[in-house]
Protein backbone atom coordinates (compact mmCIF):
# COMPACT_ATOMS: atom_id res chain seq x y z
CA UNK A 1 0.00 0.00 0.00
CA UNK A 2 2.93 2.44 0.53
CA UNK A 3 3.87 2.86 -3.43
CA UNK A 4 0.14 3.48 -4.24
CA UNK A 5 -0.66 5.73 -1.47
CA UNK A 6 2.79 7.59 -2.60
CA UNK A 7 1.12 8.17 -6.29
CA UNK A 8 -1.83 8.84 -5.57
CA UNK A 9 -0.63 11.67 -3.15
CA UNK A 10 2.02 12.68 -6.00
CA UNK A 11 -0.73 12.35 -8.87
CA UNK A 12 -3.32 14.74 -9.58
CA UNK A 13 -6.95 14.02 -9.69
CA UNK A 14 -6.66 15.24 -13.37
CA UNK A 15 -4.16 12.33 -14.32
CA UNK A 16 -6.34 9.54 -12.68
CA UNK A 17 -9.26 10.94 -14.06
CA UNK A 18 -7.40 10.92 -17.89
CA UNK A 19 -6.28 7.62 -17.27
CA UNK A 20 -9.29 6.07 -16.51
CA UNK A 21 -11.07 7.42 -19.28
CA UNK A 22 -8.26 6.12 -21.57
CA UNK A 23 -7.99 2.86 -20.57
CA UNK A 24 -11.80 2.09 -20.91
CA UNK A 25 -11.77 3.78 -24.58
CA UNK A 26 -8.95 0.73 -25.04
CA UNK A 27 -11.37 -1.26 -24.21
CA UNK A 28 -13.83 -0.09 -26.62
CA UNK A 29 -11.57 0.30 -29.83
CA UNK A 30 -14.84 0.44 -31.86
CA UNK A 31 -15.94 3.78 -29.36
CA UNK A 32 -12.51 5.37 -29.52
CA UNK A 33 -12.11 5.26 -33.69
CA UNK A 34 -15.25 7.78 -33.47
CA UNK A 35 -14.44 10.56 -30.72
CA UNK A 36 -12.35 13.26 -30.89
CA UNK A 37 -13.94 15.09 -27.79
CA UNK A 38 -15.30 14.25 -24.66
CA UNK A 39 -16.86 16.20 -22.05
CA UNK A 40 -16.91 15.03 -18.43
CA UNK A 41 -19.00 16.88 -16.12
CA UNK A 42 -18.53 20.70 -17.27
CA UNK A 43 -15.26 20.04 -18.74
CA UNK A 44 -15.21 19.52 -22.54
CA UNK A 45 -11.90 17.52 -23.39
CA UNK A 46 -9.66 16.97 -26.59
CA UNK A 47 -8.76 13.16 -26.80
CA UNK A 48 -5.23 13.95 -27.61
CA UNK A 49 -4.70 16.15 -24.86
CA UNK A 50 -6.24 13.19 -22.87
CA UNK A 51 -3.52 11.01 -24.00
CA UNK A 52 -0.74 13.37 -23.92
CA UNK A 53 -1.84 13.90 -19.85
CA UNK A 54 -1.85 10.14 -19.41
CA UNK A 55 1.50 9.64 -20.65
CA UNK A 56 3.06 12.21 -18.37
CA UNK A 57 1.14 10.72 -15.72
CA UNK A 58 2.52 7.62 -16.51
CA UNK A 59 6.10 9.01 -16.57
CA UNK A 60 5.97 10.43 -12.87
CA UNK A 61 4.23 7.52 -11.56
CA UNK A 62 7.41 5.38 -12.87
CA UNK A 63 9.82 7.81 -11.88
CA UNK A 64 7.78 7.71 -8.26
CA UNK A 65 8.16 4.32 -7.91
CA UNK A 66 11.78 4.10 -9.28
CA UNK A 67 12.56 6.75 -6.54
CA UNK A 68 10.92 4.90 -4.09
CA UNK A 69 12.68 1.40 -5.01
CA UNK A 70 16.45 3.07 -4.92
CA UNK A 71 15.54 5.02 -1.61
CA UNK A 72 14.59 1.43 -0.65
CA UNK A 73 17.68 0.12 -1.47
CA UNK A 74 19.45 2.29 -0.09
CA UNK A 75 18.20 1.42 3.45
CA UNK A 76 18.84 -2.05 2.91
CA UNK A 77 22.13 -1.64 1.89
CA UNK A 78 22.90 0.56 5.40
CA UNK A 79 20.82 -2.14 7.24
CA UNK A 80 23.31 -4.83 5.88
CA UNK A 81 26.11 -2.82 6.59
CA UNK A 82 26.56 -2.73 10.30
CA UNK A 83 26.39 -4.51 13.40
CA UNK A 84 23.51 -3.69 15.49
CA UNK A 85 25.53 -4.64 18.64
CA UNK A 86 28.47 -2.55 18.48
CA UNK A 87 28.85 -0.40 20.94
CA UNK A 88 27.33 3.36 20.65
CA UNK A 89 30.70 4.89 19.45
CA UNK A 90 31.38 2.74 16.94
CA UNK A 91 27.95 3.34 15.30
CA UNK A 92 28.93 7.30 14.85
CA UNK A 93 29.68 6.81 11.12
CA UNK A 94 26.69 4.84 10.52
CA UNK A 95 24.18 7.30 12.51
CA UNK A 96 25.70 10.15 10.15
CA UNK A 97 24.65 8.47 6.36
CA UNK A 98 21.23 7.37 8.18
CA UNK A 99 20.96 11.27 9.13
CA UNK A 100 22.52 12.47 5.68
CA UNK A 101 20.10 10.06 3.71
CA UNK A 102 16.53 10.73 5.92
CA UNK A 103 17.25 14.12 5.06
CA UNK A 104 17.41 14.18 1.92
CA UNK A 105 14.59 12.08 1.67
CA UNK A 106 10.23 12.35 1.55
CA UNK A 107 9.58 8.73 1.60
CA UNK A 108 8.42 7.21 5.32
CA UNK A 109 6.53 4.38 4.19
CA UNK A 110 10.13 2.47 4.18
CA UNK A 111 10.32 3.25 7.79
CA UNK A 112 6.68 2.72 8.30
CA UNK A 113 7.42 -1.38 7.41
CA UNK A 114 10.38 -1.28 10.44
CA UNK A 115 8.45 -0.47 12.99
CA UNK A 116 7.17 -3.85 13.72
CA UNK A 117 8.04 -6.08 16.77
CA UNK A 118 9.69 -8.49 14.56
CA UNK A 119 12.13 -6.20 12.48
CA UNK A 120 15.56 -6.82 12.93
CA UNK A 121 17.73 -4.96 15.26
CA UNK A 122 19.30 -3.31 12.56
CA UNK A 123 16.00 -2.22 11.03
CA UNK A 124 14.41 -0.55 13.93
CA UNK A 125 17.98 0.79 14.72
CA UNK A 126 17.92 2.97 11.25
CA UNK A 127 14.29 3.30 11.43
CA UNK A 128 14.96 4.95 15.06
CA UNK A 129 17.91 7.12 14.14
CA UNK A 130 15.78 8.36 11.17
CA UNK A 131 12.68 9.28 13.08
CA UNK A 132 14.99 10.98 15.79
CA UNK A 133 15.77 12.93 12.89
CA UNK A 134 13.27 13.66 10.34
CA UNK A 135 10.36 13.95 12.87
CA UNK A 136 7.67 12.47 10.50
CA UNK A 137 4.75 13.24 12.65
CA UNK A 138 2.84 11.05 10.53
CA UNK A 139 4.43 7.93 11.79
CA UNK A 140 3.31 8.67 15.44
CA UNK A 141 0.37 5.88 15.08
CA UNK A 142 3.04 3.31 14.55
CA UNK A 143 5.01 4.38 17.14
CA UNK A 144 2.60 4.24 19.72
CA UNK A 145 1.48 0.62 18.87
CA UNK A 146 5.35 -0.27 18.26
CA UNK A 147 6.36 1.04 22.10
CA UNK A 148 3.21 -0.82 23.36
CA UNK A 149 4.13 -4.30 22.19
CA UNK A 150 8.02 -3.44 23.09
CA UNK A 151 6.73 -2.49 26.66
CA UNK A 152 4.91 -5.20 26.97
CA UNK A 153 7.56 -7.74 26.57
CA UNK A 154 10.38 -8.17 29.48
CA UNK A 155 13.11 -7.60 27.19
CA UNK A 156 12.21 -5.17 24.79
CA UNK A 157 11.31 -6.84 22.23
CA UNK A 158 14.81 -7.61 22.30
CA UNK A 159 16.26 -4.33 20.74
CA UNK A 160 18.69 -2.59 22.73
CA UNK A 161 18.15 0.19 25.40
CA UNK A 162 19.72 2.83 23.26
CA UNK A 163 17.30 1.85 20.08
CA UNK A 164 14.45 2.47 22.44
CA UNK A 165 15.82 5.51 24.13
CA UNK A 166 16.75 6.72 20.19
CA UNK A 167 12.99 5.74 19.52
CA UNK A 168 11.32 7.61 22.33
CA UNK A 169 13.34 10.30 22.28
CA UNK A 170 12.32 10.61 18.53
CA UNK A 171 8.68 10.47 19.90
CA UNK A 172 9.54 13.34 22.68
CA UNK A 173 11.03 15.77 19.40
CA UNK A 174 7.94 14.72 16.93
CA UNK A 175 5.42 16.09 20.04
CA UNK A 176 7.74 19.32 19.49
CA UNK A 177 7.38 19.06 15.83
CA UNK A 178 3.32 19.53 16.22
CA UNK A 179 2.48 21.74 19.17
CA UNK A 180 5.55 23.98 18.88
CA UNK A 181 5.98 23.97 15.22
CA UNK A 182 2.09 23.02 13.99
CA UNK A 183 3.94 20.57 11.46
CA UNK A 184 0.78 17.74 10.90
CA UNK A 185 -1.04 15.83 11.43
CA UNK A 186 -1.25 17.13 14.80
CA UNK A 187 -1.57 14.37 17.51
CA UNK A 188 -5.39 13.65 18.61
CA UNK A 189 -6.72 13.91 22.32
CA UNK A 190 -7.13 10.44 21.62
CA UNK A 191 -3.89 9.69 20.10
CA UNK A 192 -1.51 11.87 23.29
CA UNK A 193 -3.66 9.40 25.70
CA UNK A 194 -2.59 6.63 24.25
CA UNK A 195 0.69 7.25 23.72
CA UNK A 196 0.37 8.17 27.88
CA UNK A 197 -0.50 4.94 28.78
CA UNK A 198 2.10 3.58 26.55
CA UNK A 199 5.29 5.03 28.51
CA UNK A 200 3.65 5.06 31.20
CA UNK A 201 4.03 0.70 30.45
CA UNK A 202 7.32 1.33 29.15
CA UNK A 203 8.80 3.05 32.38
CA UNK A 204 7.31 0.27 34.42
CA UNK A 205 9.56 -1.75 32.59
CA UNK A 206 12.21 -4.08 34.51
CA UNK A 207 15.00 -3.07 31.98
CA UNK A 208 14.14 0.52 31.46
CA UNK A 209 14.33 0.85 35.18
CA UNK A 210 17.60 -0.68 35.47
CA UNK A 211 18.70 1.73 32.54
CA UNK A 212 21.27 4.54 33.64
CA UNK A 213 20.54 3.97 37.29
CA UNK A 214 22.96 6.77 38.56
CA UNK A 215 21.74 9.07 36.02
CA UNK A 216 17.48 7.82 35.34
CA UNK A 217 17.48 11.16 32.83
CA UNK A 218 20.39 10.01 30.76
CA UNK A 219 18.41 7.13 30.03
CA UNK A 220 15.05 6.03 28.57
CA UNK A 221 13.68 7.61 31.47
CA UNK A 222 14.57 10.90 30.27
CA UNK A 223 12.59 11.40 27.23
CA UNK A 224 9.72 9.55 28.77
CA UNK A 225 9.55 12.54 30.84
CA UNK A 226 9.88 15.14 28.54
CA UNK A 227 6.96 13.48 26.30
CA UNK A 228 5.00 13.86 29.07
CA UNK A 229 5.69 17.66 29.44
CA UNK A 230 4.78 17.87 26.27
CA UNK A 231 1.99 16.04 26.01
CA UNK A 232 0.62 18.45 28.82
CA UNK A 233 1.59 21.18 26.10
CA UNK A 234 -0.67 19.81 23.57
CA UNK A 235 -3.68 19.08 25.95
CA UNK A 236 -3.42 22.45 27.08
CA UNK A 237 -3.19 23.97 22.98
CA UNK A 238 -6.76 21.79 23.17
CA UNK A 239 -8.50 23.60 25.70
CA UNK A 240 -6.83 27.16 24.73
CA UNK A 241 -8.85 26.08 21.35
CA UNK A 242 -5.58 26.40 19.39
CA UNK A 243 -6.44 24.85 16.72
CA UNK A 244 -9.85 26.41 15.70
CA UNK A 245 -8.49 30.14 15.68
Amino acid sequence: MGIIEDIFQNTSLWEIMAFVIVIYLMFNPNLLKRITRLKVGDLELELETIKKEVKEGKEKINELESDIENEKRFLDNIIESFDPTAPVSELAAVRQKIKSHINNSNDINSLREYLKIDSSPSEMYVAAVSIREKRPVALLPDLISLLGEISNDKKLGGFRLNTVWTLTDGIHRILISSFRDGITPIPSLEQLDELEKVLYKLGSNSRVKKDRQDNPMKGIRGPIKFCFDWIEKGREKYKGDFFNK
